[in-house]
C-alpha cells in the first residue's frame, strides 16, 4: 500500500472515529439534557406544591383571623345594641308613671337610721320633694333633701354620715347588667339568622 493510500485510510478512519465520537457525544448530551430537564421539572413541581401548601396555610390562617375578627365585631355590635337598650330602659323608667312608687320602695328598704340625706337628680326636683320624703320617714329615720344633686337620669342616693347607698337607676342597671345582657341577647337573632 502506498503512502497516499495509507494517509487516505488514516484520514478516513479518523473521520469515521470522529463521527462516532461526535454522535456518541450528541447522544450523551441529549440524554443529559433530558435527565436535567426531568430533574428541573420534578424540582419545579415540588416547588409549586410547596408554594401551594404555603398559600393554602396562609389562606386558612387569614380565614380564621377574619372569622375571629368578624365574631368580635359582631359581639361588640351586639353589646352596643344591648347597652343602648339598657340605657333606653333606664331613661324610660325615669319618665314612667310609677317612678315615684319605685322611689318610695327604694326609700322603704333603706336600712340607714337617723337623718338620711336624699340626693336626687335635677329632673326630679318637682317630683321628689320634702313633702314626699316626709311621708316615707319613720320614727327611726328622717329623710331630708340634700342640697347637692347627682348627675344620673334618675333614682336616689341616700346618705347618713359617712355611709351612702347608691340607688341611682344607672347603678341599679349596672348591678343587674349581666342578667339583663343575657335576657336581651336571647331576643337578638344569632349570627347568620335573619327574622323568619
Amino acid at each position: 500500500m502506498s503512502l497516499k493510500a495509507i494517509l487516505a485510510k488514516i484520514e478516513n478512519d479518523g473521520k469515521e472515529k470522529a463521527e462516532e465520537i461526535i454522535n456518541s457525544a450528541k447522544k450523551e448530551r441529549k440524554e443529559i439534557l433530558l435527565k436535567e430537564k426531568s430533574i428541573l421539572k420534578e424540582r419545579q413541581s415540588k416547588d409549586v406544591e410547596r408554594i401551594n401548601r404555603k398559600v393554602e396555610a396562609h389562606l386558612k390562617q387569614m380565614s380564621s383571623h377574619i372569622v375571629r375578627e368578624t365574631e368580635k365585631a359582631l359581639l361588640s355590635h351586639r353589646r352596643k345594641i344591648v347597652d343602648a337598650a339598657i340605657n333606653d330602659a333606664v331613661k324610660s323608667v325615669a319618665s314612667s308613671s310609677d317612678y315615684l312608687d319605685l322611689m318610695a320602695s327604694l326609700l322603704e328598704i333603706c336600712d340607714l337610721t337617723g337623718t338620711v340625706e336624699v340626693l336626687i337628680c335635677k329632673n326630679d326636683s318637682s317630683r321628689i320633694t320634702d313633702k314626699f320624703l316626709e311621708k316615707l320617714s319613720s320614727k327611726n329615720r328622717k329623710f331630708v333633701l340634700a342640697e347637692d344633686k347627682h348627675t344620673d337620669f334618675g333614682g336616689i342616693i341616700m346618705r347618713s354620715g359617712d355611709i351612702s347607698m347608691n340607688a341611682t337607676l344607672s347603678m341599679i342597671a349596672e348591678l343587674n347588667h349581666d342578667s339583663m345582657v343575657m335576657e336581651l341577647s336571647r331576643l337578638l337573632p344569632l349570627e347568620g339568622q335573619g327574622e323568619q
